[in-house]
């Protein structure tokens, strides 16, 4: 969570665009679980969140960056117990599920890695993955990603579920969405629960993850040195 911290003061001066919930505004109803884990990791990092009532709406995302920029999302996982799969789905026009696109695959992460997701003009996507010293570890890009409408997923052994929850098998909610407070006003927090069929007694700590949204820059001038180093 160190990491965590440099990050956000590092780059709270520059979110210029934003990834954002296609719809705004909190949940209804707000979903009852064994919130004191997810409560406890909140206090641990600073933020002023009540989870059992500041539940945002998050099933679809969309960007609002220029067609001619890349929208870059930086993810940090504050935590991952059970080693899952994160990332992102690209969602077609008529709302139906395209591939995968993981963003931090399993088991292939330490704990202090982080990862840049851009969204490219022609619906790309380019996943950059960091280690804790800003070295790139790998790098992936993927196609047919629409940044006007996409949703985010977790992966493991029971299942994958996502942020919209009529895709998944269950039917259930399955991710938290929660505004960034403080220093991290203008981010976002999702919270994870990787059981099928989650009851009341599902805690929602299975997966911690903070995106922060960094300024659209144009493709011409894009390069790898320069958003490192807004993580140094």
């Amino acid at each position: 969570m160190k990491r965590l911290h440099s990050v956000v003061l590092a780059t709270a001066a520059c979110l210029l665009a934003y990834s954002t919930p296609a719809h705004a505004g909190l949940c209804v109803p707000q979903t009852t679980f064994a919130y004191s884990a997810l409560q406890n990791q909140f206090n641990a990092v600073g933020e002023s969140i009540d989870v059992l009532t500041q539940q945002h709406e998050g099933l679809v995302w969309t960007t609002n960056a220029s067609w001619n920029s890349t929208m870059t999302i930086m993810f940090q996982l504050a935590g991952n117990p059970n080693q899952d799969e994160f990332g992102i789905v690209g969602l077609n026009a008529s709302r139906t599920l395209r591939g995968l696109c993981p963003v931090f695959p399993s088991n292939d992460f330490n704990t202090g890695y982080f990862a840049v997701a851009s969204f490219r003009p022609g619906d790309l996507l380019t996943v950059n993955l960091f280690d804790a010293a800003a070295t790139v570890i790998k790098t992936t890009t993927y196609t047919g990603v629409d940044r006007t409408r996409f949703v985010y997923y977790v992966k493991n052994p029971n299942g994958t579920f996502f942020s919209h929850m009529g895709f998944n098998p269950d039917g259930k909610v399955h991710s938290l969405v929660y505004a960034g407070t403080n220093l991290n006003v203008g981010n976002w927090w999702i919270a994870w629960e990787d059981s099928m069929d989650p009851s009341d007694s599902a805690d929602f700590s299975d997966g911690l993850m903070f995106m922060e949204s960094l300024n659209p820059t144009p493709v011409s001038h894009a390069t790898w040195a320069s958003v490192k180093a807004r993580f140094r």
